[in-house]
């Protein structure tokens, strides 16, 4: 996976593309900087077909432990479905993650209508409330 912060604030998650440092470094890098941010990625929860038991654990490890640092900067996650609708299934766990997130999960059918939704949380200045 490929980290793409040169559209900063939104940070572009290219899962076809590859770079030396695994996600967690890269995503580590991002955090480190302490600014507010929206994830547009185009990575499909079909995309963990190849990945074994251990890598799973691994990443929900990370993800535990960046919970506060995400909470604090990540304005929102946007899914680039292509030209499918996202099932409802998918959907449904997509939105009860935002709420353990704590920012919403969004879906769009292209990535220039998520890097467009993801600068609209930051021109209307407000964090998306969700309730705990």
């Amino acid at each position: 996976m490929l980290i793409d912060t040169s559209q900063m604030p939104v940070i572009l998650i290219r899962s076809k593309e590859h770079h030396v440092d695994s996600f967690e470094t890269q995503f580590q890098q991002v955090l480190d900087r302490n600014d507010p941010f929206v994830l547009v990625s185009d990575h499909s929860p079909e995309d963990h077909e190849d990945e074994t038991s251990e890598d799973r654990k691994q990443r929900t490890l990370f993800m535990k432990k960046v919970g506060d640092q995400m909470r604090k900067l990540c304005r929102g996650m946007i899914m680039v479905t292509g030209k499918d609708d996202m099932p409802a299934a998918i959907r449904l766990v997509a939105a009860n993650a935002g709420k353990a997130f704590g920012f919403p999960i969004m879906f769009v059918k292209t990535e220039a209508e998520g890097i467009a939704k993801g600068r609209t949380l930051f021109d209307n200045d407000a964090r998306p409330q969700t309730s705990k």
